[in-house]
């Protein structure tokens, strides 16, 4: 059955544990990683404040391709993710070299490829996809980014492949902390947006430097260069796990990327700029899956282990629930208050952008609730599953966005994104309860819990028409009902049980115990 409720006689007691530990470290994960939201964030507002709306387009979609050209090493970096942990497990010392030798050479001799070819055939390239009006000048030295910023990812997954969690933790906050130096001289001493794209990859040369250092010392911590002659070279594992992984990927990222791409076509390039100035605010719910995904994997892969299906369903459901309560006020904010909360953080000049950002952030939001249906396919090992759904859902995006981008330009931009996340969503959710072999396609035990959600926004979405166009009342009233929805739904959550300290405190101990 998709429809049925667990309890936990069925899910067991150990599987319970691992779901209230879980959930646990996970809401300390995303308190840490709040600061590192701000240093990001924050310098986006500044840019968008400073640059003038044809300048900030410019930026955005130079900058939305090179996000495609960085998709190819998504599969590379899974496989080392996959291999070197095996080998240096086994222990296999020459092939956990081999491994990381074999990925960073494979991605940076495409991205060599990829800086030649736009090299030489800038001009024509622009031309088709701007018509001409993308300045080829900023763009070839954003190309660059391309190798630098695929260092770096494959540098920070060796770091997770040995468990250094201090080196994570700073290379997260490095690179983003010397951007704000770069943004800061752009503003101040009033430069242009070549300097912006040269700071921008010497910022990333610096950390690669930095960083891939101190990996060479990890790798000699492991003693892994001691046997530099014996090095054997897996081709054959790593490209039978990340070309299928890649070749989706890519069709994944194109699948994101083709709205700023159509875009810049069909419209002047300041459309770019009132649809790609509010998507870091749409997409900020976001940050709570990610937070979650470093307990949920190895805790999933536990009850997997175990054939414990019954637990992995019980960890899902808890793990949807408490994302989409942590979600909600960032969700209320970017949907009911839209226009006030465009005008305070991006000026009156962004206003049209405003039902971008709240059609925008209903898909994010509804991507969150069934964010690791994915995940949870690729821990039972449906990889086949998976690579047909990155192929199939992004055709579906991108017929959405040829359909809607040239008639109604950012707005039907921001309508095709938001139905392809939910057609995703329900896609992976759907061959999760087919193949997952005891997923629920839905809780009907938590049918009450989102029936709360849709109600409560549904009702401030109806107060906002009599209140004033104050962001201080849109927060005031967010968080107002975000915490009454806490309070009707706190035995749902078990929050006494996954945080005791809060019983203890006076007020709030009292409402949510």
């Amino acid at each position: 059955m998709g429809l049925r409720s667990e309890t936990n006689e069925t899910t067991g007691t150990d599987s319970v544990e691992i779901a209230r530990d879980h959930i646990r470290g996970s809401s300390l994960f995303l308190v840490g990683n709040v600061v590192s939201l701000a240093i990001t964030f924050l310098p986006h507002l500044v840019l968008v404040r400073y640059l003038p709306t044809e300048a900030f387009g410019h930026l955005a979609y130079a900058l939305s391709l090179v996000a495609v050209g960085k998709t190819y090493s998504l599969g590379f970096n899974e496989a080392m993710s996959r291999f070197v942990p095996i080998y240096h497990a086994r222990p296999e010392p020459s092939k956990v070299l081999g491994s990381i030798i074999v990925v960073f050479a494979l991605s940076l001799l495409i991205s060599g490829l990829l800086i030649a070819i736009f090299a030489v055939a800038s001009g024509p390239i622009l031309v088709l996809l701007t018509k001409g009006r993308e300045p080829a000048g900023l763009l070839l030295i954003l190309m660059f980014l391309v190798p630098l910023e695929t260092a770096e990812l494959l540098i920070m997954n060796l770091f997770a492949c040995f468990t250094r969690t201090r080196e994570i933790f700073w290379g997260r906050l490095f690179a983003p902390m010397l951007r704000v130096i770069v943004i800061t001289l752009v503003v101040f001493r009033h430069m242009t947006l070549p300097f912006l794209a040269s700071g921008y990859v010497l910022v990333e040369l610096f950390t690669v430097v930095v960083f891939g250092t101190l990996v060479v010392f990890e790798l000699r911590k492991q003693k892994l260069l001691q046997n530099l002659s014996n090095v054997v070279l897996p081709f054959r594992e790593i490209f039978s796990f990340s070309v299928p992984l890649m070749l989706s990927n890519v069709l994944g990222m194109i699948g994101n990327s083709i709205p700023v791409l159509l875009l810049g076509y069909f419209h002047p390039i300041s459309t770019v700029a009132y649809y790609r100035v509010v998507l870091p605010a749409a997409v900020l719910s976001s940050m709570i899956p990610g937070n979650f995904i470093p307990l949920y994997l190895p805790s999933a892969s536990r009850l997997f282990a175990k054939d414990n299906m019954a637990g992995i369903n019980h960890l899902f459901w808890e793990t949807s629930l408490w994302m989409s309560v942590l979600a909600f006020p960032i969700f209320l904010l970017t949907t009911c208050f839209a226009g006030p909360l465009t005008n305070f953080l991006y000026g009156i000049r962004y206003a049209s952008s405003a039902p971008i950002l709240a059609i925008l952030s209903l898909g994010y939001f509804f991507n969150v609730i069934f964010a690791f249906s994915g995940v949870t396919l690729k821990v039972l090992g449906k990889i086949r599953v998976m690579v047909i759904l990155n192929t199939f859902t992004p055709i579906i995006i991108i017929g959405f966005n040829l359909l809607l981008i040239p008639r109604y330009g950012a707005i039907g931009a921001a309508v095709a994104t938001s139905a392809g996340l939910i057609i995703q969503n329900l896609l992976r959710q759907l061959c999760l309860w087919r193949w997952g072999g005891g997923i629920n396609f839905f809780e009907t035990r938590f049918a009450s819990f989102f029936l709360v959600l849709g109600s409560s926004a549904i009702g401030l979405y109806l107060i906002r028409i009599f209140t004033p166009n104050s962001i201080y009342v849109a927060v005031a009233l967010a968080l107002a009902v975000s915490t009454f929805v806490l309070w009707l739904v706190k035995k749902k959550l078990k929050i006494a049980e996954v945080f005791p300290e809060i019983v203890r405190l006076p007020v709030v101990g009292r409402i949510l115990a």
